[in-house]
């Protein structure tokens, strides 16, 4: 009968949901800014009436939607980046004990840089021809989702995972988060053609999806081989 480790005892300052909800009220900041800065249309010729038909009020409101989509575009983005980074964050701690030193330095840059994405989403937004605004929003991400990928792998070095979580699910999961993050790093070279990198950005989606995928089955093939 093999003995279960004894589990590290929590020191002041690493428990897992002190760190869970300052890093939850930072991201829901950061998802405020984003929607507090949309364009608003406030011109008299968006109203009805004083001779501006249904119609004609309809047509001015779509043409300046479509002339601001860029900054709907990079508001929808910046959105799901966070809503990713909170969502596995959220998995993550309820699978440690506790939060190690290092998982703990790992969230300095990570909060840092959640903080200040809504700036750059915003600067991408309404100058989204300009590679070096382009390249600002490419690489806080990319940041972002460094950091998130090494507090993932950082837990299992660590060992502070929870005794009944599946080291080879996770193992899994982990390897996705690194694809996701390799995938967003080599499109950083083509900003020069912004803003048509944007589509590749947006494609994350899709390689997180196939990822996920891929790896969770391949976790599951190789546990039943043995």
């Amino acid at each position: 009968m093999t003995e279960t480790p004894a589990r590290q005892p929590v020191r002041p300052g690493q428990t897992a949901g002190r760190v869970g909800r300052f890093t939850d009220g930072v991201l829901s900041i950061a998802i405020t800014l984003l929607a507090i800065d949309l364009p608003r249309p406030q011109a008299a010729d968006f109203e009805t009436g004083n001779g501006v038909s249904k119609s004609q009020a309809f047509d001015r409101l779509w043409q300046f939607l479509v002339a601001e989509r860029s900054e709907f575009y990079a508001y929808l983005l910046a959105f799901y980046i966070i809503w990713v980074l909170w969502r596995e964050h959220h998995v993550l701690l309820d699978q440690v004990s506790r939060v190690s030193t290092v998982m703990i330095g790992w969230h300095f840059p990570l909060l840092l840089l959640s903080a200040f994405l809504p700036y750059t989403a915003i600067v991408f937004g309404y100058y989204p021809r300009n590679p070096l605004a382009a390249l600002l929003f490419g690489l806080v991400v990319g940041a972002l989702l460094l950091c998130r990928s090494g507090i993932q792998s950082e837990a299992m070095r660590g060992e502070v995972l929870l005794p009944d979580v599946d080291r080879h699910q996770y193992e899994a999961s982990t390897r996705a988060g690194w694809i996701v993050t390799g995938y967003w790093t080599l499109t950083l070279p083509f900003i020069w053609w912004t803003p048509w990198v944007i589509i590749a950005w947006f494609m994350t989606v899709l390689v997180r999806f196939i990822s996920s995928r891929v790896v969770t089955r391949r976790a599951a093939a190789d546990r039943s081989d043995k």
